[in-house]
């Protein structure tokens, strides 16, 4: 889109004729052809200014996210889910026709959460920020060895030992049915 010379906003691009004469696009110095963007990227990051910038979408994407800090890909996951949400609620309440028409954006935007989620797992698995589930079997162990070591001239450790053990054992297997579960 061309704009005229003395418009702040004008593509910073200098070419054999001169600075471009296209306005550049929202969130960068350049121009759609400057700014090595697709349209696609170009409409993905509108969208997702959009959805940052609108309140209500905002204190969505803070209530998913909660506490911890939101690293890009779960940002996307927490995007992609609110939008979701966002389209199931325009749904009209009894509407059929209107559910049906919804449950083919509804399937790409799960089929992208879906692909979202196991990227960040994969991510997080090879930064070494989850534990394997033989991982965490092993921590277990290396727990009990470490108190059966420091508490062995104590009379009675056995029994102490042996009921710390069963509450790692019961946490690590409660941990795990809450995974299953979500």
């Amino acid at each position: 889109m061309r704009c005229d010379k003395a418009d702040p906003n004008r593509c910073q691009a200098v070419q054999s004729k001169g600075q471009c004469n296209n306005l550049s696009i929202e969130g960068s110095k350049f121009c759609e052809i400057h700014a090595k963007v697709s349209g696609a990227e170009i409409h993905e990051k509108r969208l997702r200014h959009y959805l940052l910038s609108n309140p209500e979408l905002q204190a969505r994407l803070n209530r998913q996210a909660a506490v911890e800090e939101v690293r890009s890909l779960r940002e996307e996951i927490h995007l992609a889910r609110m939008m979701v949400e966002t389209r199931l609620d325009l749904i009209e309440d009894n509407d059929r026709g209107d559910m049906l028409a919804a449950f083919s954006n509804v399937n790409t935007y799960l089929q992208t959460i879906e692909k979202l989620v196991s990227s960040c797992h994969r991510m997080e698995v090879s930064l070494g920020n989850l534990l394997s589930k033989a991982s965490v079997f092993t921590l277990g162990q290396e727990i009990v060895s470490a108190l059966v070591d420091e508490l062995q001239h104590v009379d009675g450790y056995e029994e102490i030992v042996d009921r710390v053990s069963e509450r790692i054992v019961v946490a690590i297997a409660e941990q795990q049915n809450k995974e299953k579960k979500s």
